[in-house]
């Protein structure tokens, strides 16, 4: 069996609504689907999730980069040998996370088709249901309020507010979701680098009557020594974000006793293989990780889904929750949550199809 074609998709998804966080504000969910066909006909789904005023990467990079990169290193290889060729991916470019991510995932996605089972088999099966945290971007507090009773009557139990943008509203924001969830669901809260060490301290202690579960990237990702200043300081546990890329970054928050926990976005990372090596560091630091989210399609959400329902050190709720803000997702049945819970769809690889009238409905031309 080999690999006969690579193909690269650039697709603009409207969200159902502005997306705002302290790094900026998202429309549409600008990403490449990546298809990855055998010469005997089967395809193999990855999704690449860049959002370039969050972090670097782009569509048109990963496009250029599988075309032209790539596809001639994959074409007639095995497809089930993901963690060679996923070697030889970084061997043949640096960086470019999110382009080795699509194609890792649809990688794993035939491996699974292949051999008949689902990926969290082929990771070394299933250890839990994947729990999920819904997402709140800055809004005000009476759409706040709404939001966060309506998903708790859904069955969420773990709610994330973005915070950063004006620090009356933060506030505000905190004690509507608060009223709205009572005083036993979490809450968590994400500055994405708002702050600096100081003032991330203060605006900590205004949360405080709140309760929340801890706060993530108070300080720019770039800033280590501060993220540690505010770990040793705070009232509150501190989770490494942003600052955390790969591997290599994972250690340096574990040396540097930076955080308390660590945030791992698995398309972010680059793929499940740098993902897994990202939570085998924080593990072994003492600071759990737990799986985030690019606020990623259907399929790059189940991808990330088959990752958090494998690995055993992963006991938090994700915050793969993607899907439910865009106006239409891409797959052909789309993914069920239930009761705060994703769950994963039945069958080998990703156990998903897409849906060949929204890839037309929502590709773009690149000038």
């Amino acid at each position: 069996m080999q690999i006969a074609d690579v193909r690269p998709i650039p697709l603009r998804v409207p969200l159902k609504q502005v997306f705002k966080a302290a790094y900026g504000a998202r429309r549409t969910a600008d990403f490449v689907v990546v298809e990855i066909e055998t010469d005997d006909g089967l395809v193999g789904f990855g999704e690449a999730s860049p959002i370039p005023i969050y972090d670097e990467g782009n569509q048109a990079g990963v496009v250029y980069v599988v075309n032209n990169y790539f596809k001639p290193l994959l074409l007639g290889q095995d497809p089930r040998q993901v963690a060679f060729l996923r070697q030889r991916l970084d061997q043949a470019v640096t960086g470019e996370r999110y382009a080795k991510c699509a194609v890792e995932f649809a990688l794993w996605d035939l491996a699974g088709k292949i051999y008949g089972l689902p990926v969290y088999s082929l990771l070394g099966g299933k250890t839990r249901e994947v729990q999920v945290c819904w997402v709140f971007s800055g809004r005000s507090p009476e759409e706040i309020e709404e939001e966060a009773a309506a998903k708790y009557a859904e069955g969420f139990r773990v709610f994330k507010l973005k915070v950063g943008m004006d620090s009356k509203a933060d506030v505000a924001n905190a004690a509507a979701a608060r009223r709205a969830i009572g005083s036993e669901a979490e809450l968590r809260l994400d500055g994405n680098g708002a702050w600096g060490p100081k003032e991330a301290l203060r605006r900590i202690e205004d949360f405080l009557p709140y309760n929340p579960a801890h706060i993530e990237q108070p300080v720019p990702a770039q800033d280590l020594e501060g993220l540690g200043y505010v770990r040793r300081h705070s009232s509150i546990p501190v989770v490494a974000d942003e600052c955390v890329l790969t591997p290599y970054d994972a250690t340096r928050v574990a040396k540097a006793e930076a955080a308390d926990m660590v945030n791992i976005k698995v398309s972010r990372a680059g793929g499940i293989i740098p993902a897994q090596h990202i939570c085998a560091v924080a593990s072994a630091a003492g600071q759990p990780p737990f799986v985030g989210s690019m606020l990623e399609l259907g399929l790059g959400t189940v991808a990330s889904a088959h990752f958090a329902a494998s690995v055993s050190g992963l006991a938090r709720a994700t915050e793969l929750v993607g899907p439910l803000l865009l106006e239409r997702d891409i797959l052909a049945e789309p993914l069920e949550y239930r009761n705060g819970y994703l769950v994963l769809p039945p069958g080998p690889g990703f156990g998903v199809r897409l849906a060949p009238e929204a890839l037309r409905e929502f590709k773009v031309t690149l000038g």
